[in-house]
């Protein structure tokens, strides 16, 4: 049907030689990428970064583990300053920063738990939290403490705001405590393995 002295038919799309397949590609392509940036990616991430704080805190578990295991304290302070391996293993897991490590030993009064002692440096341990006090008995406990830092799988760049598992890593502190397992005495000085 035509109208007198007008351009406009009202003849299907394609009698206009237009088809009506691939008409939607353009939004088809909006769509895909909305999609992909807004859904697809922070799923990716999220999936991903459960994963690497896992496999981080099995790591540290382990260490601590290993550091409880020492002869004396000094000996588990050294190992820790000296043993590149823990960092190195974090690094390899892919987007695990370790920021900072240290370890403290606490000891905690078996009969009242809320009573506790911090020691963070070796030959420190005051004679009446040592275990033949009178005060006891005590637990003793080798505590790693690393502050981590976990990265996204991929940073998607949306200006100058940071937000950490989507576009910047977000720092976490993992803590692991293993039983002090050497109570002994070095039979050479008398003093206890963990005081030396």
């Amino acid at each position: 049907m035509r109208h007198k002295n007008s351009r406009i038919s009202a003849k299907p799309a394609s009698a206009n030689g237009r088809k009506s397949t691939g008409a939607q590609a353009a939004e088809f392509a909006a769509a895909l990428t909305v999609l992909v940036i807004f859904f697809v990616i922070p799923l990716l991430d999220l999936s991903v970064i459960p994963v690497r704080w896992g496999l981080a805190n099995h790591i540290i578990t382990s260490y601590s583990v290993n550091f409880a295991r020492a002869e004396t304290l000094s000996r588990a302070f050294e190992q820790l300053e000296s043993d590149v391996n823990l960092q190195d293993l974090l690094k390899k897991i892919g987007g695990v920063n370790a920021k900072q490590l240290r370890l403290a030993l606490v000891i905690t009064k078996t009969a009242t738990p809320d009573k506790k002692l911090v020691v963070s440096e070796p030959k420190h341990i005051p004679s009446e939290w040592l275990p033949d006090s009178p005060n006891g008995p005590f637990q003793y406990e080798l505590e790693l403490f690393a502050t981590v830092e976990v990265s996204p799988m991929l940073l998607v760049n949306i200006g100058e705001k940071k937000i950490p598992g989507l576009n910047a890593p977000f720092t976490v502190t993992m803590t692991s405590s293993s039983n002090w397992e050497n109570l002994g005495r070095n039979p050479n000085t008398n003093e206890f393995f963990m005081n030396e």
